[in-house]
C-alpha cells in the first residue's frame, strides 16, 4: 500500500485516494472485526464486484487478521523486533524481545 493511501485509511470513505471497490472492503473489514455480523447488503455488494472465489479470500484474510490479532492481544505478546517508538509511537529505539514459539497445546 503506498504511504499516501496508508496515511488516508482513517478517512478511507471520503479519500479520492480509494477506489469505490477498496472503500468496500475497508468497509468490510471494519464490520467484520468491529461488529462481526456484516450487513448483508454489503456483502451483496462485494459479491457484485468479486468472485466468489475473491470474496472467500478477503473473508479468510480478515478473519485470520482478527484470529492473530486478538490470539496476540489475549496473550499479550509483542512483534518480534518490534521497539517502543513502534509501540506508543514516542520514538523510543529499545528493542523489545521476541517472544518464543507458543508450543502445540493438542496432541497431533
Amino acid at each position: 500500500m503506498q504511504k499516501e493511501k496508508f496515511a488516508a485509511l482513517a478517512n478511507y470513505t471520503n479519500s479520492p485516494l480509494f477506489s469505490d471497490l477498496e472503500r468496500l472492503v475497508v468497509r468490510y473489514a471494519e464490520e467484520m472485526t468491529e461488529k462481526v455480523q456484516v450487513d448483508s447488503r454489503l456483502v451483496e455488494e462485494l459479491k457484485k464486484q468479486l468472485s466468489p472465489e475473491a470474496v472467500v479470500q478477503l473473508t479468510l484474510s480478515i478473519a485470520a487478521a482478527n484470529f492473530t490479532n486478538r490470539f496476540n492481544e489475549a496473550l499479550g505478546t509483542e512483534l518480534e523486533g518490534a521497539t517502543d517508538a513502534d509501540r506508543s509511537g514516542a520514538g523510543a529505539s529499545r528493542r523489545i524481545p521476541a517472544v518464543p514459539s507458543v508450543p502445540t497445546v493438542w496432541p497431533l
